[in-house]
């Protein structure tokens, strides 16, 4: 790089202009709205996240029907992973309970 060059800068390159590595893992946290305690999870960026809401379901002793995931708003789905989620490092998960509801009579 030569004196007075401008070197292409943003959130995806470094100082240098080289792009950024992202990091393999990601840490999750997942809130419980029951008990109203945060999990943490640590798991790569290409796993799929039903490991996660087993794993979740498995320490919380609730059926893994019976729960739903949410991000922002959006409900997860289990074969989706955190970079098709566009999750990243530290966001945080809703674990909610389904709700079924009958009909009026």
């Amino acid at each position: 790089m030569g004196i007075g060059r401008r070197v292409p800068v943003g959130p995806q390159r470094n100082i240098l202009g080289v792009p950024k590595q992202r990091p393999s893992h990601i840490t999750l946290f997942v809130h419980d709205h029951l008990g109203g305690n945060d999990l943490v999870f640590r798991m790569k960026r290409s796993t799929q996240l039903w490991r996660l809401m087993i794993a979740y379901c498995d320490r919380k002793s609730v059926e893994f029907n019976s729960m739903r995931f949410v991000y922002e708003g959006v409900h997860l789905l289990s074969s989706q992973t955190p970079d098709e989620s566009d999750l990243e490092n530290g966001d945080v998960i809703d674990a909610l309970p389904v709700l079924r509801g009958g009909g009026a009579p």
